[in-house]
């Protein structure tokens, strides 16, 4: 083992220096989250019981439900139970989107670029690369809840104590490190970074779904969900311990499986066999989009079926959310049932128009990724080839960014086609067809002037496109989070999420809708432009 492993602590320093910055900003972004929550909670909880009651009732409702976990059924509610019902599967979800491709990158990405076999040229193991990444994983992770626990200690929430907030803290660690072990196990089972992360995203996917679906339902199946065995530790009111121990052990027995993978296969291969390409290409492969959509056409499917399953979901869960209305004593007493079917409507127009921002951001991530592909493509040197035959420069990025383009569009038709008749069908008073064109008319120029911004990136600052998923991510926490946290109307007008807010309630704003429009013109020229004037591997 201590053969296998030597010069592991070399790698592991040059590992934190390289990912550096990234991990910083991820840090700053979770720290800031569970900060801003629980001061927020806090803050409403010290309002008034009324106040809190109507968030407890708020966050009960099968649509919120869904969205971020079902609350724990307890006599009395606090700042800490609800802060806990709200944040443990979002705080999951953003640390997966950190550590997953932080590990593939770390040992499958340094394989496939060729720089692992140059190191492993030289007195280092063979499982020195995945020793490392699993150490900088547990590092990281350790200071990640180190700043939680200051943090809410900080806030002192009612209802929590010193061990509650250790608890969480410590919860939150372990999930890193179950993730974070799934995603180098993958990185061990397939010989290249886009599969691994395609495999990665799909598990956190069907993670999260499984989870949405029992807490609405069967909540006493939430454990089939990695995620479910958080919520089942009950932070801050049975604290069960088992729920983290049971996630700690697969963690390591995830890990222990990459490491024993790593040690026996051969160096840039993968336990997953690829099929057997043709001895000859086909024809029709000759042109620079058809090549794209041969390499491609997985990551669209994936997404695809992830954008109908994920948009049959949550239209799945549209029929409750007027609840809350119907069993309120003071509505049935107020209004009549006209009235009361009016607000349901107003109440599951609200929810759709939540929902949106998150089937945008879902079509952005598919048609960024995509257009980032060409300077991934092209720092790997699979573009010397083709930059050598008579495609010029001006036609690669343009297919290349037309993919996304077109990728991203389809992906949120087929997630929103989905969500809207899924959710008519279990509806007592389905929505006009009307509300389906408000919510294309809005979220489409939103996905296009997203994917033009990650294109003129992409084009004129590529060492800087990373910076893009910052944005987005900001921009999306503060339009999902902004009424719960009373934050200023305004506050997410930086992204084209807050533009769009107020859909499907309301027809966009004429006037954002142009701004849309041609932002992501001209960001799409700007794209091409500064490609054209790229050195090759820049």
């Amino acid at each position: 083992m201590r053969h296998s492993n030597r010069n592991a602590g070399y790698l592991l320093r040059a590992n934190l220096k390289q990912n550096l910055k990234f991990s910083l900003i991820w840090l700053v972004i979770l720290i800031m989250m569970i900060a801003s929550g629980a001061g927020k909670l806090e803050a409403a909880f010290a309002g008034g019981a009324s106040g809190s009651k109507e968030i407890v009732k708020m966050l009960r409702a099968p649509g919120m439900a869904a969205m971020f976990g079902a609350m724990p059924k307890v006599d009395t509610y606090n700042t800490a139970i609800v802060f806990a019902g709200v944040m443990v599967v979002f705080m999951i979800i953003l640390q997966a989107l950190w550590v997953m491709p932080l590990m593939i990158r770390n040992t499958r990405g340094q394989e496939e670029s060729g720089l692992l076999e140059m190191v492993r040229a030289r007195n280092v193991g063979r499982t020195a690369a995945i020793t490392a990444a699993s150490l900088e994983l547990l590092i990281d992770s350790a200071i990640m809840g180190i700043l939680y626990f200051v943090s809410l200690a900080a806030v002192n929430m009612g209802g929590t104590d010193l061990y509650g907030d250790f608890l969480f803290s410590l919860g939150m660690v372990i999930a890193n490190l179950l993730f974070g072990a799934i995603a180098l196990l993958f990185a061990q089972l397939t010989n290249n970074t886009r599969t691994a992360n395609m495999l990665s995203y799909m598990v956190l996917t069907a993670a999260y779904l499984v989870r949405l679906v029992t807490d609405i339902q069967h909540q006493n199946l939430t454990w089939l969900s990695p995620i479910g065995w958080f919520e089942k530790a009950n932070f801050y009111t049975d604290n069960n311990l088992w729920a983290l121990g049971l996630a700690l052990l697969v963690s390591i027995l995830l890990a222990a499986s990459a490491t024993m993978i790593a040690r026996n296969r051969d160096l840039g291969a993968g336990i997953i066999a690829e099929r057997t390409g043709r001895a000859k290409a086909a024809g029709w492969l000759r042109s620079i989009p058809a090549l794209l959509w041969r390499t491609e056409r997985g990551l669209f499917a994936g997404w695809l079926i992830g954008a109908v399953v994920f948009g049959g979901v949550m239209g799945s869960v549209l029929g409750g959310v007027g609840d809350i209305l119907k069993t309120n004593p003071l509505y049935r007493k107020i209004l009549d049932v006209g009235q009361i079917n009016a607000a349901n409507q107003t109440m599951v127009l609200s929810f759709l128009g939540m929902y949106l921002g998150i089937f945008v951001a879902l079509a952005v991530t598919a048609g960024v990724q995509v257009a980032f592909r060409l300077k991934r493509d092209d720092n790997l040197g699979y573009l010397s080839v083709i930059h050598a035959e008579k495609p010029t420069r001006t036609t690669i990025s343009v297919s290349y960014y037309c993919f996304g383009l077109l990728a991203g569009v389809f992906i949120l038709s087929a997630g929103l086609l989905a969500l809207f008749f899924t959710g008519n069908t279990v509806l007592s008073h389905p929505l006009p067809l009307k509300y389906l064109g408000r919510l294309f008319a809005a979220s489409v120029p939103a996905v296009i002037s997203f994917i033009a911004l990650g294109i003129a990136l992409v084009g004129l600052w590529p060492r800087l496109s990373s910076l893009f998923w910052l944005y987005m991510g900001a921009g999306l926490i503060v339009q999902i989070f902004r009424g719960l946290f009373d934050l200023p109307k305004h506050a997410g007008n930086f992204t084209p999420f807050g533009w769009i807010a107020n859909v499907p309630v309301e027809n966009v704003d004429q006037t954002w809708l142009i701004v849309m429009v041609v932002s992501a013109i001209v960001l799409f020229i700007l794209g091409i432009a500064g490609y054209r004037r790229q050195d090759l591997s820049l």
